[in-house]
């Protein structure tokens, strides 16, 4: 389900009408206030956004005023659409923030928000990537090996790698840089900052893939330089177009419960929630 509410045990039944409408019901009702209610939103479609408004609607509806409702939304939406980048384009986050502020939520939490903007115009808590991290040993235990580099794979997440580093206490991070066709946004050209890798485990941390191709084209300039083995971190992994594009090059992904996942022998899930 899109939207849950995690405290107290109140369950909401979502059902969408034949004309594409969303329709909520709220079962278990408390017959006084809570002071307190808690509500996730795992926010995939413009359905599950229509949700999230529509239970907060309910809850003030019947209680009024008096909860303090708070939200933890683990993917925010169109977060990546976070500037107009051509004339006649939306600026998508923009809009979304303004539903999600008109909410008049008591907090608003997001993990490893894309970029700073969605905090500006939201003032969303924002779940780091190695406060997120932090909670899988496995995953802790790769990072703090002494044979381990941290590959941030662009200049956009330079800051949150240089936080990741210092956090566990990482020697060695090198840098990728992209060359894109600027016609079409291809990828036309790769390059890293390290030189012979052999006998390290590279590392790329990111905050959400897609279909991959940045974290592919990373790879194989990784195992080119004769990197032993090859993880890839993701806070939110969409992997629109399957797990096997990265066969021979990725040997472990890492990537959080922000999507549903099929089950990949590579593949860690770890199981975060703020509200836990």
């Amino acid at each position: 389900m899109s939207v849950v509410i995690t405290m107290p045990n109140i369950h909401v039944n979502l059902h969408t009408f034949s004309g594409g409408e969303v329709h909520v019901q709220l079962e278990n009702l408390l017959e006084d206030a809570p002071k307190r209610i808690d509500v996730r939103a795992d926010i995939r479609s413009s359905d599950d956004l229509m949700a999230l408004l529509l239970v907060n609607n309910a809850l003030r509806n019947h209680y009024g005023k008096t909860p303090e409702i708070n939200i933890e939304i683990p993917y925010f939406p169109y977060a990546r659409q976070d500037r107009v980048c051509s004339v006649g384009q939306a600026f998508s986050l923009q809009v979304v923030a303004k539903m999600i502020d008109d909410l008049k939520a008591n907090s608003i939490t997001v993990w490893d928000a894309h970029s700073p903007v969605t905090q500006a115009l939201t003032g969303a808590m924002n779940v780091s990537q190695e406060q997120i991290i932090a909670s899988s040993n496995k995953l802790v235990a790769h990072l703090q090996d002494d044979n381990t580099v941290l590959v941030c794979p662009d200049k956009g997440a330079k800051k949150k790698c240089d936080k990741v580093k210092k956090h566990f206490s990482i020697e060695q991070m090198i840098f990728s840089e992209k060359e894109r066709d600027p016609s079409t946004g291809e990828i036309t050209d790769t390059t890293l900052s390290g030189n012979d890798l052999k006998g390290k485990t590279a590392i790329i941390i990111d905050d959400i893939c897609d279909g991959g191709r940045t974290f592919i084209e990373i790879a194989k300039r990784l195992k080119t330089n004769h990197a032993e083995r090859v993880i890839l971190y993701i806070t939110h992994g969409i992997f629109s177009k399957g797990m096997e594009v990265f066969d021979g090059l990725i040997d472990e992904i890492y990537t959080t419960n922000s999507f549903p996942q099929e089950e990949d022998s590579r593949l860690t899930v770890i199981d975060f929630s703020v509200s836990a």
